[in-house]
């Protein structure tokens, strides 16, 4: 009577595993012709819902909710197109009944984005969010934090241009974000209190590989209080960055960007195109590294 999904599946999330009679309907197994990881786990991505009466599954919440936790559990196993037809197709199915996917929205919040987040993943979570912005029977004050959410991810996702911005310099003077001469971006958000923050700084700014990109003119770190100008606490703060660093403050950024855990580290090509928006200083610093150990040993 043990029903998961398969077996490959049950191995990297063992916590799938339960009795049939626990779940909400029968999850889809994958045929044994399909041989990879990949494979498997877009198979059950694509069809996990097949047995799913969506509409009858709101009035089982619990059920629902873990059925939900189980599927997002396989997303990052699963091929990206696959992932993204069957959530659209997902959100179809409920978009019609306005409370059904606020409802659901919420749990993919839970589940994506808050801060308890099982699995962070803002490329998945962002339809559900803005399914509930778009949607006109949804009150305003229901929706509000989904609206702020989708307008946020909307401009920060990897592979969209950076959003512009103003911000001000220690000294005093206004700068575009778009003016900076071509380069390799690290788009440093920070506060002056955070000590994750701190010590951010105090690693980016020590580190061999790192400096050796920004003195052959390959790379800038920008880095930007997502305040106001006028913080003393800020403007004296500054005076400890690094000389061939860019600083800056800007009260506008927190509305373009997305800055739930501090410090926010963005990595942008040349063309201020997003690469990265989730990198550790730790998976920095080690990429950086491995590059400059590759560019030195071409040369």
């Amino acid at each position: 009577m043990k029903h998961l999904l398969l077996i490959a599946i049950a191995i990297l999330v063992p916590s799938l595993q339960m009795q049939a009679d626990q779940t909400l309907f029968p999850y889809p197994e994958a045929p044994e012709s399909l041989q990879t990881m990949d494979q498997k786990c877009s198979y059950v991505i694509e069809h996990f819902w097949d047995r799913c009466n969506i509409n009858q599954a709101f009035s089982t919440r619990t059920k629902l909710q873990q059925a939900f936790n189980d599927y997002i559990q396989i997303v990052p196993y699963a091929n990206a197109d696959v992932v993204h037809k069957s959530v659209d197709q997902l959100i179809e199915k409920v978009k019609k009944n306005p409370k059904n996917l606020l409802a659901l929205a919420e749990m993919a919040e839970g589940v994506m984005y808050s801060d308890t987040a099982h699995i962070v993943c803002d490329e998945v979570y962002y339809p559900f969010a803005k399914a509930v912005a778009d949607n006109k029977k949804i009150k305003s004050a229901e929706k509000a934090r989904f609206v702020a959410h989708a307008r946020i991810l909307g401009g920060s996702q990897v592979g969209m241009t950076a959003p512009d911005f103003t911000y001000t310099s220690p000294d005093g003077t206004t700068h575009k974000f778009s003016e900076l001469a071509p380069s390799y971006v690290i788009l440093f958000f920070n506060d002056p209190d955070c000590a994750d923050c701190m010590m951010a700084r105090v690693r980016l700014a020590a580190d061999y590989n790192i400096n050796q990109f920004i003195k052959r003119g390959q790379l800038n770190i920008v880095s930007i209080y997502p305040g106001d100008p006028t913080d003393e606490e800020w403007i004296e703060g500054s005076k400890r960055l690094p000389d061939n660093w860019i600083a800056g403050a800007s009260s506008e950024v927190d509305q373009l960007y997305d800055m739930r855990r501090q410090p926010v580290i963005y990595y942008l090509n040349t063309k201020h195109n997003i690469l990265s928006k989730s990198m550790t200083v730790d998976q920095l610093l080690n990429a950086f590294r491995e590059i400059n150990t590759r560019q030195n040993a071409a040369q």
